[in-house]
């Protein structure tokens, strides 16, 4: 129960924060939004731990997740670049489709992350997780192969690499 309550304190100040003031209509509403997403959601974030770590490799996992930024921004801008590219090209020469990639990863959150790494790089887009064959479904701008390796290497390896190493 002390849980819940910490929770819905922790959601509610969020809520003030992001509406910048604090006035009886947003009092009210924030209220019921973090009353709503505690009832709903508060057993996905407080799941229980079966083992437990020493405090150096949270710090460990902190410090991996720092470098992975530039990582991400690099990709991103990257992505953002052959995007533009095709926005600027008098005769577009890209190629739209759905591909299927398989992973190596076996964590929900380094699963959940890494689908949402693959939906903010420019051009692809997260469609579906495949639990039996460990496979995401991705709309991939401009599908230059169909080769698994080849479409594992060009949209998920540079980053399947970081998070498995910072989810294991």
């Amino acid at each position: 129960m002390l849980q819940k309550l910490s929770a819905f304190g922790f959601l509610l100040i969020v809520w003030f924060i992001f509406a910048g003031k604090i006035t009886v209509d947003i009092l009210i509403i924030g209220s019921a939004a973090s009353l709503l997403v505690t009832f709903f959601f508060s057993d996905m974030l407080f799941r229980e731990v079966h083992r437990r770590l020493p405090w150096y490799h949270y710090l460990r996992k902190l410090a991996l997740l720092l470098l992975f930024v530039p990582v991400f921004f690099y990709e991103a801008i990257s992505a953002a670049l052959k995007v533009s590219k095709h926005v600027f090209e008098k005769n577009p020469s890209f190629n739209p489709g759905i591909v299927k990639v398989k992973t190596e990863l076996t964590d929900i959150t380094g699963l959940t992350l890494l689908a949402n790494l693959i939906t903010l790089t420019p051009g692809t887009l997260t469609l579906d997780y495949d639990r039996n064959e460990k496979s995401y479904y991705i709309h991939w701008i401009d599908v230059e192969t169909v080769e698994e390796a080849d479409l594992k290497k060009k949209i998920i390896a540079r980053f399947e690499r970081w998070v498995g190493v910072i989810f294991r």
